[in-house]
């Protein structure tokens, strides 16, 4: 009797939605995940090559322990992570597949309306930031 891989341990009770660049993972009882293509296929392949524990929890968390990055409806097994330039990314390739923010956990500067980049938000402030002078434009090689 052949073994099950992890994989096939994991998409038992699972369904992978593919959405251009992204994946959309529902798991059964377990919430809804959105992660990115590319991650998506190399966590495939790795738990391809690893055999299931046996253990339907335990399976899901090998697998989706996997992902560095992804975004978590509400009341999911695991929950949003990635920092804000990856869910940025993330976020933009959800809404280009059509999927509202309203129903995922995220930061509220990418769930606004007007989706916000991470590098408009972390704009430094202060003594380092770069005075503008009376047209509008920052400093540049020293002269303002």
């Amino acid at each position: 009797m052949k073994q099950k891989t992890l994989f096939d341990a994991f998409a038992y009770r699972a369904r992978v939605v593919k959405q251009g660049d992204i994946a959309m993972i529902v798991l059964d009882g377990g919430g809804a995940l959105i992660v990115a293509m590319d991650e998506y296929i190399v966590a495939h392949k790795w738990a391809q090559s690893k055999l299931s524990s046996g253990n339907m929890v335990t399976d899901r968390g090998r697998f989706l322990d996997q992902f560095s990055h992804m975004v978590a409806r509400p009341g999911s097994f695991l929950g949003t992570k990635g920092n804000d330039r990856q869910l940025y990314k993330l976020v933009k390739a959800m809404r280009g597949a059509g999927h509202g923010m309203d129903d995922w956990m995220l930061p509220p500067e990418l769930k606004a309306a007007k989706l916000a980049n991470p590098d408009d938000i972390a704009k430094p402030k202060g003594k380092d930031a770069p005075e503008a002078s009376a047209d509008g434009q920052g400093e540049q090689d020293g002269k303002a």
